[in-house]
């Protein structure tokens, strides 16, 4: 399969230090050909079972050629033993093993952010390569998951990142889930690789995406275990950390590092190019106030301000679907039109509980409780940090909201549309970023946190690496972060950062400054507890895990 990735080159083809591992594994291989993970092999032994026969036969005679033999160049007639003293003359262990760790080390690319990445640790064995596969394994070994949406036949919405972090299938957990939309992500993604005819010609099979828990023979997905399962990562126990963690709820997002979500809309009609704002369309643009209203309304984005005021305030968007350890977070200073003035304007008639705010592109997902939009400081956006709002970002206006996710944050609206619904459906019209993780029966991602600056898999050198400084996020929605942990151990041990007075209006932005005991591989493990509406601490049941590789400037 050609990686789609840019600086990657993706083989899963056997390799010479590979043989006698796949020759060793011949069982394994032909029980997955049993159901399925290896059609081609399949195929192909239904297609010849008499020259295979004669093949064995020939073998079992003493003709066949012994290549484990010739590979090894230790000879397999006779007893071993008589053989042992010539082990020194061709047998040497630091030779061999500094060789296949050389022959196998660990790829490196520079992504498309500029950054040196090097998703797998090295190790003094080549273990992670010759014997894990790591780098011919998970979703991003192969390709970028933007570029697998794009190719998919069908539209997907697509989400690009603003912070360097790599996109990772926990951004589809949720989506995929029988709490959402239904639609198994394993069904899509086993449908798609294995009649992929690219994924095939490429050796893919069940293990590129899985490992098989040898205790209990369940199919995990790599990505989840791969860091307990790799050598080469240096360990740091708490009391032994050289480390200082600071948090603030006020750090507001770069303009670069917005994230945005693409519309319905054919990409000719996207407005994605923030150097090109036509201020004509803010001038002209007319929102309808209608529906269940005693004074419905039509105005232009200048009549609204005017009429009703704007207002400044610091708002985080936290996706809906922001998986684990990922980055479709951001927070900025907006202004806009509290959407308070516009509901007192309007009058809603008699048990109108619920405005819909709906885009120029149809997207009308968001039904809002109108108690809850007075609650949580609504706002129609029409300005980000002092300047109209870009065109990444929904302009002319778009729907901001506190303590909800970005999936109620409709772009380009074009209507505010009060409706009438049973009160026990208004809650289940509220997105707040709860998903229920099928594998679990648990909220997916709720609290989350993640690292901002870095990709994952990055590589310093110089001064980065002698201090190195890495920020990023913890949030939960509508519930406000009691505490972060952070581990270099796996988990074994722990440095606890409490959030005392945390708000949930605004995300918890931490910075830690690390000092490295040495170069090598480091794991980052995260835990976030936020506390829910009743006061009892939720904790993340997944871990954000970060890994990094340290080089020239350790101190």
């Amino acid at each position: 399969m050609k990686r789609i990735m840019s600086g990657q080159s993706c083989s899963h083809g056997p390799s010479k230090t590979k043989v006698l591992v796949a020759l060793l594994a011949i069982a394994l291989v032909a029980s997955f050909a049993a159901w399925g993970c290896s059609p081609k092999a399949a195929n192909d032994d239904a297609k010849a079972p008499e020259k295979k026969a004669e093949s064995a036969a020939s073998e079992k005679a003493g003709d066949g050629v012994d290549e484990l033999a010739a590979y090894s160049g230790f000879p397999t007639e006779g007893r071993f033993i008589d053989n042992v003293a010539a082990l020194p003359g061709f047998y040497k262990n630091t030779e061999k093993n500094e060789s296949n760790a050389k022959a196998e080390a660990p790829r490196r690319y520079t992504d498309r952010n500029g950054n040196l990445v090097q998703p797998v640790p090295t190790d003094e064995l080549g273990w992670n390569n010759t014997y894990l596969d790591a780098d011919n394994r998970g979703c991003t070994s192969c390709h970028t998951l933007e570029n697998a949406l794009m190719s998919l036949p069908t539209y997907h919405r697509l989400i690009f990142f603003g912070y360097p972090t790599e996109q990772g299938y926990q951004n589809c957990i949720a989506c995929h889930s029988d709490s959402y939309s239904g639609h198994k992500l394993a069904d899509a993604i086993h449908t798609l690789h294995m009649n992929s005819t690219m994924f095939l010609n490429d050796d893919g099979n069940c293990q590129s995406c899985h490992y098989i828990n040898p205790d209990t023979g369940v199919f995990d997905r790599w990505d989840e275990v791969k860091y307990d399962l790799y050598k080469g990562i240096t360990d740091v126990k708490a009391d032994e950390l050289k480390a200082s963690v600071s948090y603030d709820q006020t750090t507001v997002t770069p303009a670069e590092n917005r994230i945005f979500k693409t519309v319905k809309d054919e990409p000719s009609q996207w407005l994605t190019d923030d150097s090109k704002q036509d201020k004509s369309i803010y001038e002209n643009w007319v929102v309808s106030i209608d529906g269940d209203c005693e004074n419905p309304v039509e105005m232009t984005l200048p009549e609204m301000e005017q009429q009703f005021g704007t207002v400044k305030q610091v708002m985080k968007m936290d996706c809906t679907i922001n998986g684990v350890g990922q980055a479709t977070i951001m927070q900025s200073e907006v202004e806009g039109i509290p959407l308070k003035a516009i509901i007192d304007y309007a009058k809603p008639k008699a048990g109108a509980n619920v405005v819909s705010p709906i885009g120029s592109d149809g997207y009308d997902y968001a039904q809002m409780g109108i108690d809850w939009l007075l609650e949580n400081d609504a706002l129609i956006v029409t300005k980000m940090d002092g300047e109209l709002l870009p065109n990444s970002q929904g302009y002319p206006c778009m729907i901001w909201v506190n303590k909800t996710s970005g999936g109620n944050f409709t772009k380009r609206i074009s209507n505010l549309t009060f409706m009438t619904l049973p009160e026990d459906e208004i809650d289940s019209q509220l997105y707040v970023g709860q998903f229920t993780d099928d594998r679990t029966g648990e909220i997916y991602s709720k609290p989350n946190s993640g690292v901002l600056n870095y990709p994952t898999g990055i590589v310093l050198s110089g001064e980065e690496a002698k201090t190195v400084h890495l920020e990023g996020f913890a949030d939960a929605w509508d519930e406000p972060i009691k505490k972060m942990e952070f581990s270099f151990d796996h988990g074994e041990t722990w440095t606890v950062v409490d959030t005392p007075d945390n708000n949930a209006d605004n995300w918890t932005y931490w910075r830690m400054d690390f000092t490295p005991p040495a170069a090598g591989a480091y794991l980052l493990d995260i835990r976030t507890t936020s506390i829910t509406p009743d006061g009892a601490d939720r904790v993340c049941q997944y871990d954000t895990q970060f890994m990094f590789t340290v080089e020239q400037g350790v101190r």
